[in-house]
């Protein structure tokens, strides 16, 4: 069975206009966030391709229905993070130099290199954990006096996908469609193991479309074909974001992300593939330098 949702024709990628961004005046950064409308969508059919033991079962393809809301045109960058910290003192576990790439990365695991690094300002921020990004969010919506929050994974995949149910943000067409070696292809994987180990092991797992061999995220909305019908960059690779829709109901603590990112196969950067960062560190300590997030805000009165 065809699933369509009878709507105005799905718009193409396009950049968001002044009318679907939400610019909080009172605001010293401006965000930017796009205006996703109510009414239906095409979600699924969820894909998982890790932690399966822990997965439940999937979802099939379906037309949801979702309330308003404004989600982030971009993920929180570097920048933004930094005016977070600067302004809350907040007591942040993770490495300015997470993503770093060079001998300066590579030095990172030492420390010797712990503060800001501004040349980075518009790269996403990550190793924050879902705390870190949830903490981001209670301080945003006392400086815009509107609800923020991170999004549901029904919330993300409207924004990455649209009404109509398309694989990538920006069609059917595969990121970097001549990367002919994906993980999902080989049964066995022996085969592909020894063919990356030795042969190609530069090209190990075929990294992420666009950001593939880069060995670190991008600056946000560095890849223009990378945006969403409703003008969202970057939510296919670059980073894994945060979501507040738990992987299993039946275990607590462990939370979806979307997206994939630099370091994960193409199959991963899919709208529908859902995943969690850990099963074993919960989704509040857990930090990773594939793993960012962005923000949403609710309808509803401002807040005083």
């Amino acid at each position: 069975m065809t699933l369509s949702v009878q709507t105005q024709h799905q718009p193409d990628p396009q950049p968001p206009t002044p009318d679907s961004c939400l610019h909080p005046s009172s605001f010293i950064l401006h965000p930017s966030f796009v205006h996703i409308p109510a009414g239906p969508f095409i979600y699924g059919p969820e894909v998982t391709y890790e932690r399966l033991a822990q997965a439940p079962p999937p979802r099939p393809r379906q037309v949801m229905e979702l309330e308003e809301f404004w989600i982030g045109r971009t993920p929180v960058t570097y920048r933004e993070w930094k005016l977070f910290l600067d302004a809350t003192g907040f007591d942040w576990p993770g490495r300015w130099y997470a993503i770093r790439p060079g001998w300066r990365g590579w030095l990172r695991r030492f420390a010797i290199v712990p503060d800001y690094p501004p040349e980075m300002a518009d790269y996403p921020i990550v190793d924050v954990s879902q705390a870190d990004a949830l903490a981001y969010c209670a301080w945003l919506s006392e400086q815009l006096g509107v609800t923020c929050t991170l999004p549901t994974e029904f919330q993300w995949e409207k924004a990455a996908r649209g009404m109509d149910g398309r694989t990538y943000p920006w069609g059917e067409a595969l990121p970097r469609p001549e990367l002919a070696h994906l993980r999902a292809t080989h049964t066995l994987k022996l085969d592909y193991y020894f063919h990356n180990l030795f042969i190609r092991p530069r090209q190990e797992l075929a990294r992420s479309g666009w950001y593939w061999r880069i060995g670190a995220p991008l600056p946000v909305g560095a890849i223009p074909q990378n945006v969403s019908p409703y003008g969202c960059v970057d939510m296919a690779g670059n980073i894994w974001e945060w979501t507040t829709s738990l992987y299993n109901e039946t275990i607590p603590g462990f939370h979806v992300v979307k997206g994939g990112s630099w370091g994960y196969s193409p199959q991963h950067t899919a709208c529908n593939c859902r995943s969690a960062c850990s099963v074993t560190t919960p989704s509040a300590d857990y930090r990773a330098q594939g793993t960012g997030f962005r923000v949403v805000v609710l309808p509803g009165e401002e807040r005083n």
